[in-house]
């Protein structure tokens, strides 16, 4: 299997680091998803797009556990990547780690979800 070929993103109150683990992604998100982050995120989401495809990926989990905040923007950028991988045929799942002390991640991912349960879920950690 091929490796992940995707560079960290490192801004000042922003980050997204990725993992390969077997056919799934596990993609770590930390900071604020304000403003200054939709761009840098919605970049790295179409990035990653190709990579899922290129590594037969099955599941992508991401975890936003140490998101501070999760702006509109930045919703949409993970809409584009759902649709974007339904509209390929991927049967892909995408996965939400969120922080159970924070419901406000559940209450924001929970859109999503409704949108398409049968490819995305939440999980409260």
């Amino acid at each position: 299997m091929s490796s992940l070929r995707l560079e960290p993103v490192v801004r000042e109150s922003f980050g997204i680091e990725a993992a390969q683990r077997g056919d799934a992604l596990g993609v770590k998100l930390t900071g604020t998803g304000d403003m200054a982050a939709a761009g840098p995120l919605g970049d790295y989401l179409k990035a990653l797009q190709p990579e899922v495809i290129r590594l037969s990926v099955s599941e992508v989990e991401f975890d936003v556990r140490a998101l501070g905040f999760l702006n509109s923007s930045c919703l949409k950028a993970f809409i584009s990547f759902v649709y974007g991988l339904a509209s390929l045929g991927l049967q892909c799942r995408t996965r939400f780690l969120t922080d159970a002390r924070l419901p406000w991640q559940r209450r924001s991912l929970s859109a999503i979800e409704r949108m398409s349960p049968e490819l995305v879920s939440i999980a409260d950690t």
